[in-house]
């Protein structure tokens, strides 16, 4: 019952977290993104997903039992491929020959908002499947 309490607040917490945050990531980004040019408060925007997505998944992971745990640890090997692949993808796109030119710190802003993104979006497919 107290474990049912705890997984709505934060579900709650969550929800208006993520829609603050989602909010002010495309407050923030949308002229940039029309404009074709790298935004820079991209980290919001994947931090509000991110937390729109920990809404969905809060009553799932909160009882600690052996679902929520099974869900945690298949995310998390597959994340490990995901963040290989991540930083491959991106080394060819910004390679010499490559299309895209970044600097460092925007190619460690995808990298950081990929995994972001990627970790709890494995968990809702996971939280689905088992």
């Amino acid at each position: 019952m107290k474990a049912t309490i705890k997984a709505k607040e934060n579900q709650l917490i969550y929800l208006l977290l993520g829609i603050f945050l989602t909010g002010m990531g495309i407050y923030l980004n949308y002229v940039k993104i029309l404009n074709w040019e790298f935004p820079d408060s991209i980290m919001l925007l994947a931090l509000g997903v991110n937390q729109l997505m920990l809404a969905y998944l809060s009553p799932h992971l909160f009882p600690k039992d052996k679902r929520s745990k099974a869900i945690m640890g298949k995310a998390m090997v597959i994340n490990y491929f995901v963040l290989f692949a991540t930083i491959l993808v991106l080394f060819l796109l910004t390679s010499s020959f490559g299309p895209l030119i970044l600097d460092a710190s925007q190619v460690l802003q995808l990298l950081f908002c990929v995994m972001v993104i990627a970790i709890p979006g494995t968990m809702v497919v996971y939280s689905r499947l088992i």
